[in-house]
């Protein structure tokens, strides 16, 4: 198979056409073994390195969780509901070779993880056995659940399981960094950190972005401080009342202001807006 971005279509035709099609109901329980005995491949001696992996499994069982949750408040069920599942429980599964092939999770340093998947998914047959048109929504949800912006020219029910799992993933995203930010003074952790420098400044760029808006970049990312930034600007780019829920319930960009530093004014500007955006947004 060739490297690079994947045509959907391609891949389809590369995991066999996907003959003797079964209902999600059915296959579930089938593409999580397959899942699990994917992952098992990369189980390390080195506690270090399991304890990342570990981390990237548990991410993975609760980005299912989340999606569930979002999902059925959505109105979504059976089919449906199933089928976000199994987007969010292969959304991650390039991280694995990423890591065990760069020793990192960032995409800058190494190569975008969720195009790895799609070539992962398509490599090792892991959506074999499912209806073409359902693996092709599942795929594509896989493929762009990074991207900066949703893709131009999707259909409805595309964009519907890009959003969900995009939220799905945001939320425990945050979860997770906000519980590292409350301990980072015991261990540092790089990985979480994505080997960023731990430095007061904060990009002039990252600042405009954030002021208007709009989503950060991952090219304007400098410190550790300017990726702190980028997590409270994820708000922007929740689609679901449920979502915004969660986040004001659980305070996380409250939390992340908490673990910036105290005295910018840019700071606060960042923050209180985006705090403005959350409480607008969550009323609707």
């Amino acid at each position: 198979m060739r490297s690079g971005r994947m045509n959907v279509n391609e891949l389809l035709h590369y995991t066999g056409e996907m003959r003797l099609s079964v209902d999600l109901q059915t296959f579930l329980p089938e593409l999580k073994n397959r899942f699990e005995q994917y992952v098992k491949q990369f189980a390390s001696p080195d506690p270090d390195v399991q304890a990342v992996l570990d981390l990237k499994q548990a991410h993975t069982r609760r980005v299912c969780e989340a999606i569930l949750d979002i999902g059925g408040h959505e109105g979504l069920s059976g089919e449906e509901l199933r089928m976000a599942e199994a987007a969010a429980l292969l959304h991650d599964i390039g991280r694995f070779e990423q890591y065990r092939k760069y020793k990192t999770f960032s995409d800058i340093r190494s190569e975008n993880h969720a195009l790895l998947g799609v070539k992962v998914i398509g490599e090792n047959r892991i959506l074999e056995g499912i209806d073409p048109g359902k693996a092709k929504v599942i795929i594509r949800a896989v493929e762009c659940h990074n991207r900066a912006a949703l893709p131009v020219g999707e259909n409805s029910r595309g964009l519907l399981f890009m959003k969900l799992l995009r939220d799905a993933d945001k939320v425990d995203i945050w979860r997770v960094v906000t519980d590292y930010y409350r301990n980072a003074h015991r261990e540092r952790n790089q990985t979480i950190e994505l080997n960023l420098p731990d430095e007061p400044e904060i990009s002039d760029s990252v600042c405009r972005s954030l002021m208007k808006g709009n989503i950060v970049q991952m090219t304007d990312i400098r410190t550790l401080n300017d990726f702190k930034l980028l997590q409270i600007g994820w708000i922007y780019d929740v689609n679901f009342r449920r979502t915004f829920q969660i986040v004001k319930e659980k305070g996380y960009l409250g939390q992340i202001r908490g673990a910036l530093p105290e005295n910018s004014i840019r700071i606060a500007e960042v923050y209180e807006r985006a705090l403005a955006f959350l409480n607008l947004k969550r009323r609707f």
